[in-house]
């Protein structure tokens, strides 16, 4: 008698020859397998970063989601939070942090999980290679600051925002 399959994400059980969860689409693994994958995350969780490299700024929330889509990519990462002023001005300050030999596969890491959760961001992103509004689809210049079609604005220039 086989074993069943669980997802590693929502602990649903299937039979051995599914392989990927209905609910949320994590690829399945047997019951030793998902203990192996919850000690090495547990690991990497509590492994620190030594040297780091910034990878987001921004909320603590939105920073701990993203620590766990690295955690579960096997990249080592920690969330620093500088208290924001006694005044209330401004809130904390917080950083997602990895080490620098991480921080290329981290941020592909978390584009992909962007793509994932925002999948117009692929196809926007598909149209703009191939040189077309991602809003509209017309053909844009590569020099153009905005669709000549819909008006999208194609290029932000931080230097105009200060």
């Amino acid at each position: 008698m086989k074993l069943n399959k669980i997802c590693p994400d929502c602990g649903a059980e299937y039979v051995p020859n599914i392989e990927k969860c209905s609910d949320c689409g994590r690829v399945l693994i047997f019951p030793e397998e998902l203990e192996k994958a919850q000690e090495e995350k547990e690991r990497l969780m509590e492994k620190a970063v030594e040297k780091e490299a910034v990878v987001r700024e921004g909320d603590l929330d939105w920073l701990s989601e993203l620590r766990t889509v690295l955690i579960d990519a096997g990249i080592p990462s920690t969330v620093h939070c500088d208290p924001g002023c006694k005044k209330g001005c401004h809130g904390d300050q917080c950083r997602l942090v990895v080490s620098p030999e991480d921080l290329e596969r981290a941020q592909q890491s978390i584009e992909e999980y962007f793509m994932e959760i925002n999948p117009e961001l692929r196809a926007s992103n598909e149209l703009i290679r191939e040189g077309k509004c991602p809003a509209c689809g017309h053909p844009v210049g590569q020099n153009d600051r905005e669709c000549p079609d819909c008006g999208l604005p194609l290029i932000i220039n931080e230097e105009e925002e200060e």
